[in-house]
């Protein structure tokens, strides 16, 4: 402009604000996907960086309107990503996956425009819940414990009824990774007692419910085993017989048997019990069921003991009998023509033949041999 003849000159210096905001992003569960939120006011030239604060390391970068990974720290390699098609928007929000423990602490988001500039610090927590608490039994103790959990978790025990009986502190470790396992004993256990485990950390509690163990008498025919009720509607259901091996898994409507049980098992999806069928003593010994939705299991222990009929009875004793007998007799060569069988008195199963009532028996056996021998059965119930 002109003023009493001078030229003045105007002269606008134009400053960049940087405006700063803090959050804390909700908890993020070990392993899994976390969110780091950040907003920023749109404009052009963007750049974004995200850095993590404690170790001043480089977790993503934007700009040129493309990612920029050149100087990114190799631990959050192939495990950030920003929502390219929101950036324009203002949403810079990072979306970090696999995340661990040592993910932990302040991370600042950085944005940058030919307007403004933008520092948003969030803070990321991770926690590992308690997902499993098992039980185990040996001989004279049962052993509650449970892993991969943080941060440092906590285990009581409890009985159904209520007793005196002291427990065992619990014994906790931290792995590498920096997860807690924790674990506790009770020796010699109360037979009239349920014993009940509970670990809380990771911001979550499961408890684990081992209920004394029952026994019931079951027929040849068949029986039902029965499991318990859960107050929630169970998500899991698993039998075992002897500790060891898998019956019947079941996960909400679907169900599996395992080979060798299918045709000892009558499915139902809409009862914890275990139905059997076609029962001998092979079937005789411990079943567990374990049954679990998203907050409790609980685990029951039952012997069962198969009662056989009067007839199989006596035709047990007489395999046994009979094998004992075969087995010296083969040992000598005899001669002379073999008695007659009276076959009323008989009749042949799996190969063997079986008294119906108390009899001898006299049988030709012939082996694979040049000559026969003649074998004596004496048979008796």
């Amino acid at each position: 402009m002109f003023a009493c003849g001078r030229v003045v000159f105007l002269v606008v210096v134009t400053f960049l604000r940087t405006v700063q905001a803090s959050t804390d992003a909700a908890p993020c569960v070990a392993m899994e996907t976390c969110l780091l939120p950040c907003r920023f006011s749109p404009g052009g030239d963007l750049v974004v960086h995200w850095y993590q604060e404690k170790t001043k390391h480089n977790v993503h970068s934007f700009y040129h309107d493309r990612n920029q990974l050149g100087a990114q720290d190799p631990s959050f390699r192939g495990r950030t990503a920003l929502f390219q098609d929101q950036i324009s928007r203002g949403n810079a929000s990072l979306r970090l996956t696999g995340v661990t423990i040592q993910d932990q602490g302040l991370y600042k988001c950085y944005t940058g425009t030919n307007e403004r500039t933008m520092e948003v610090f969030n803070h990321l927590q991770v926690n590992a819940p308690v997902r499993r608490v098992d039980i185990q039994q040996a001989e004279d103790s049962i052993t509650c414990s449970s892993e991969g959990i943080y941060p440092q978790p906590g285990l009581t025990w409890s009985t159904r009824p209520p007793s005196n009986r002291s427990l065992w502190s619990p014994t906790v470790q931290q792995t590498a990774q920096q997860l807690f396992s924790i674990s506790s004993s009770v020796t010699n256990p109360a037979a009239d007692l349920d014993y009940i485990c509970t670990v809380s950390g990771g911001g979550t509690k499961r408890t684990t419910t081992w209920a004394r163990p029952t026994s019931i008498n079951g027929s040849e025919s068949g029986t039902t085993i029965p499991c318990a009720s859960l107050p929630a509607p169970h998500t899991s259901l698993t039998w075992r017989f002897n500790h060891s091996h898998t019956i019947l898994k079941q996960n909400g409507s679907s169900s599996k048997v395992s080979d060798g049980w299918t045709q000892h098992v009558e499915i139902s999806t809409e009862s914890t019990d275990l139905t059997l069928k076609d029962l001998s003593s092979a079937q005789e010994g411990i079943y567990t069921c374990e049954l679990s939705n998203s907050e409790e299991t609980y685990v029951a222990n039952t012997f069962l003991r198969v009662q056989t009929s009067p007839a199989e009875k006596r035709r047990t004793i007489l395999r046994r009998r009979s094998r004992t007998t075969r087995t010296k007799e083969r040992r000598r060569q005899m001669k002379g023509p073999a008695s007659p069988l009276r076959l009323e008195d008989t009749f042949t199963q799996d190969g063997l033949i079986y008294c119906t009532e108390s009899m001898t028996l006299k049988a030709t056996f012939t082996q694979q041999h040049s000559e026969p021998r003649l074998v004596t059965w004496v048979l008796s119930v």
